[in-house]
């Protein structure tokens, strides 16, 4: 079980309603960790991390086994996935549907194409080590073929990519997991893009529900959703894990699940429009580019004038 307490996350801002193997429980899931063993072992593959000294750790690695039970719970036809990081969300939901046979596909966005090899903490067997690796590389190496085809992988930035997926003829979507850039305007952009695409009655599920310098997962839920949902739609989760921040300290990390139901959808794209939502993003792009210009250009300086060169 979750060592967190409830308090203490509250404590912290984050105002959770209730763990996930909690909520696990509530939709009839074995909330017991060795239940969800299989999946621990793919976060060893695919979620693992390595703190600053030098230890590895899974992170938050429960939010496998709720995207698994959420996925069997839904049924979705078509699942949007931003960020897919090393891909275990991806192939969490990926061997739910698998599992119970639906006809499910997962459509992942990401920036790194899955051929590009990456830095990547794996333990493959009980020694968890760094390596340069690629999704196509891990994947084809130790997942099940039948759960990969389920996984449709796009590159490319979110903007982007749903700016033509309807010209691409691309098929609307059931749920979303929303773990990509965790800016304010792109999470915004992120989810008035899933509401563009979505059915109705479509579920959206928040990683990084965190009071965390720089990420706008709570600000937009918190500010933004509240004001236009139902109470009941909205459910606040803690996965249990930390992270662990040079400036902020201790940080606890949340997530929040917007149920698929209690609202109209054509109303929230109204509220949310896709169009300034991605002149938005696209200005929050354009300033995080520079800064990152202006910031190597005083580096740049900062080296030289140390040795004496103006």
């Amino acid at each position: 079980m979750l060592a967190t307490s409830e308090a203490a996350v509250s404590n912290r801002g984050i105002s959770p309603t209730r763990s996930i193997p909690q909520l696990l429980a509530e939709w009839g899931e074995d909330p017991d960790e060795r239940r969800w063993d299989p999946l621990r072992r793919l976060a060893n593959l695919t979620a693992l991390k390595r703190a600053k000294d030098g230890t590895f750790h899974l992170g938050h690695w429960w939010r496998g086994p709720l995207l698994y039970a959420w996925v069997q719970r839904y049924q979705p036809r078509h699942v949007l996935e931003f960020g897919t990081g090393r891909g275990y969300g991806a192939l969490c939901m990926a061997q739910a549907a698998e599992d119970a046979k639906l006809p499910c596909e997962i459509w992942t966005i990401d920036a790194i194409p899955v051929t590009a090899t990456q830095q990547w903490p794996i333990n493959e067997a009980g020694k968890p080590e760094i390596k340069q690796l690629s999704i196509q590389g891990v994947w084809s190496a130790h997942i099940d073929p039948a759960v990969r085809a389920r996984v449709r992988c796009l590159t490319g930035d979110s903007i982007g990519i749903m700016a033509s997926w309807k010209r691409q003829q691309r098929p609307p979507i059931d749920v979303c997991f929303i773990d990509g850039a965790h800016g304010y305007q792109m999470v915004r952009h992120d989810w008035s893009a899933a509401l563009a695409v979505a059915n109705p009655g479509c579920a959206v599920l928040f990683d990084d529900y965190t009071q965390r310098a720089n990420y706008g997962v709570k600000h937009f839920v918190d500010d933004k959703l509240r004001r236009r949902l139902p109470k009941e739609s909205i459910v606040t989760l803690w996965t249990g894990a930390q992270d662990y921040l040079a400036f902020e300290g201790r940080v606890e990390h949340g997530m929040a699940l917007i149920r698929g139901e209690g609202f109209c959808i054509d109303q929230l794209r109204r509220h949310f429009p896709l169009s300034i939502a991605r002149w938005r993003g696209r200005s929050a792009q354009w300033i995080a580019r520079s800064r990152r210009g202006l910031s190597r250009i005083k580096g740049a300086y900062q080296e030289y004038a140390a040795q004496g060169v103006r």
